[in-house]
């Protein structure tokens, strides 16, 4: 895992950058949203240096099928809830086998511990008055998307990991840039957003085969990815596992939903349990001591 320090240093530009977003938003300054844009791309190219070992391992795996380090995962963790019976409702797809979730869970339990931040402008009404405030918005989500993406560029757009790749709802139809295994993107601020209208796009895919574009039929797994707060909710498992499930053949609706897997942050990632075990020890010796 990169150092805190080095992570830092990395994210401190980013930070800066969606400040002056804010305020090309309030001014609608082209000039501002040009340097947001620099900005993160000099954000990204400094990711690459943080995450080199991932991509080195990565690029020397380019070749082989993902469903071959599925075969080693042992699925989330389901013996853990973070709300109600979300480890119950959801279970199956908590459990489900994702290649890479090593590399998967560097990337996410990175921007859990130092997200990109942004300010953003709250009126609340104190009395008679409304008075202008500001609180600052952590996006975890942006964080992990934007260094799957910089793994991605780094390995020529040939990772196994696609951050949120768009898809059309009605045809399930993958958008496809240049070369077709990168994402087409549409945002001229952040990469991920806006989303064209009618495109559903989860939060992270796996393909199957590398060199090939990531069409449904190439996803070995779409994986939604769940931080602190933010609950799992079955309306969007519903949405990927039709995304996922073929337009024709047999054992479709078993097939659409075998492609999608839910990613708990920290709670799913590599590591996680054995930090439990750990502390329990831990406790135990104590105890007797």
């Amino acid at each position: 895992m990169p150092a805190p320090a080095a992570i830092a240093r990395v994210i401190e530009a980013a930070y800066r950058a969606y400040r002056a977003h804010q305020v090309s938003e309030a001014v609608k300054s082209a000039a501002d949203l040009a340097e947001f844009a620099h900005e993160i791309t000099e954000r990204r190219n400094k990711i690459k240096q943080v995450l080199q070992t991932t991509i080195e391992k990565m690029a020397q795996e380019v070749d082989t099928k993902s469903s071959t380090f599925a075969q080693v995962d042992h699925g989330g963790n389901s013996t853990v809830s973070r709300r109600g019976n979300e480890n119950i409702t959801f279970k199956e797809f908590i459990e489900r086998k994702v290649p890479f979730r090593p590399a998967i869970s560097q990337v996410c339990t990175t921007a859990l511990q130092i997200p990109i931040k942004t300010p953003r402008r709250i009126r609340k009404k104190m009395g008679d008055e409304l008075v202008n405030s500001t609180l600052e918005i952590a996006l975890k989500q942006l964080t992990a998307s934007l260094f799957f993406e910089a793994i991605d560029e780094a390995l020529d757009w040939h990772s196994p990991l696609k951050a949120e790749p768009n898809y059309n709802r009605a045809s399930s139809k993958a958008l496809l840039g240049e070369p077709p295994t990168r994402p087409k993107r549409f945002g001229k601020v952040t990469s991920f957003w806006p989303r064209p209208r009618g495109s559903l796009a989860p939060d992270l895919v796996v393909v199957e085969y590398r060199q090939e574009p990531f069409e449904i039929e190439n996803v070995f797994a779409a994986v939604e990815i769940k931080f602190p707060r933010d609950w799992a909710k079955a309306i969007q498992i519903k949405e990927y596992v039709d995304l996922m499930t073929p337009k024709s053949g047999v054992n479709r609706e078993k097939i659409g939903k075998e492609k999608v897997a839910l990613l708990r942050v920290p709670e799913d990632c590599t590591g996680f349990e054995a930090e439990e075990k750990k502390k329990t020890v831990q406790k135990g010796k104590g105890g007797r001591s």
